[in-house]
């Protein structure tokens, strides 16, 4: 009987995960092919396969894809592809080391050290969770413009550089998880701290390190929000798409066009994924001790 529900179960899951590929796929499918039309194509055809291949939308994106800094109006930069790429480099994965680093370290010295202020770290993590926190973007820019860092990289990556979150308590599960043998040889050796954590601990939490950057870099290079709040002169591809979305320019403001930018920005994601995507599907092991 129980074998009948456990097969049972693992169909039922088969359906919905087919139902969800297939989805997914369409949707992929759908955007390709949409970039791939003209506008009266589109209209005409809305599902099916482009009756002319228009590979030339992609150049002219490129070509047209120029953001104007205004403030009050009055235009103080415009910013080409090129720049808008640096910056949304700079912010992606500086924000995502920042934002992955920072937990890692800091879950290590919860976990290694059973102390009262470890346990009040491991609280407020948890109350974090439990409270969300809103209402705090007034603050964080006045927070900036005092501190000078307004419309500056790095005042973005100052926020990035916090603990709370669930990946806080997946470092710190992992590090809980692994054998004292390791750090206690480490130390017999005459290993410092750091040298401990940096040579010996880091190393076998790496792949969880690279999976969590992954995710960050995912979430940070679709996010659009931040650099329109926080760096008005520095646009973003994501932010670019979504003025895009809004754009009454004639030819970039077409549903063809703007599948071309959503094609395009989800590129370097595709290409993380294939680079890494060894790391992030195969099970999380560790080894080392001899028995």
């Amino acid at each position: 009987m129980k074998k009948s529900n456990k097969l049972s179960f693992n169909f039922i899951i088969t359906i919905i995960l087919s139902i969800i590929t297939l989805i997914v796929m369409f949707a992929i499918y759908w955007v390709i092919t949409t970039s791939l039309k003209d506008n009266s194509d589109f209209r005409k055809n809305f599902f099916g396969v482009p009756s002319v291949w228009m590979f030339k939308n992609y150049i002219s994106v490129f070509e047209n894809f120029v953001l104007d800094v205004t403030r009050d109006g009055v235009i103080l930069q415009v910013s080409l592809f090129p720049d808008i790429i640096v910056n949304s480099l700079l912010y992606t994965v500086g924000g995502s080391f920042v934002f992955t680093l920072t937990p890692c370290f800091v879950a290590y010295a919860v976990a290694k050290f059973d102390c009262k202020f470890s346990k009040f770290l491991y609280f407020i993590v948890i109350v974090t969770m439990a409270l969300p926190i809103i209402g705090n973007q007034p603050a964080m820019i006045d927070l900036l413009y005092s501190l000078g860092l307004y419309d500056n990289i790095l005042g973005v990556w100052l926020q990035k550089f916090n603990f709370l979150g669930m990946y806080f308590l997946v470092f710190y599960a992992s590090y809980k998880s692994l054998p004292k043998d390791y750090s206690e040889a480490a130390y017999i050796d005459g290993a410092s701290e750091w040298r401990v954590l940096l040579q010996i601990m880091f190393p076998l939490v790496k792949s969880i390190f690279l999976t969590i950057f992954v995710l960050h870099f995912i979430e940070l290079w679709n996010d659009y929000s931040v650099p329109v709040l926080y760096l008005p002169s520095h646009p973003t591809i994501a932010y670019g798409v979504w003025r895009m979305s809004n754009s009454v320019v004639t030819g970039m403001n077409t549903a063809p066009m703007k599948m071309t930018a959503c094609a395009i920005m989800v590129i370097p994601t595709i290409i993380i994924f294939l680079v890494f995507r060894e790391r992030l599907m195969k099970n999380l092991s560790l080894g080392g001790l001899k028995e």
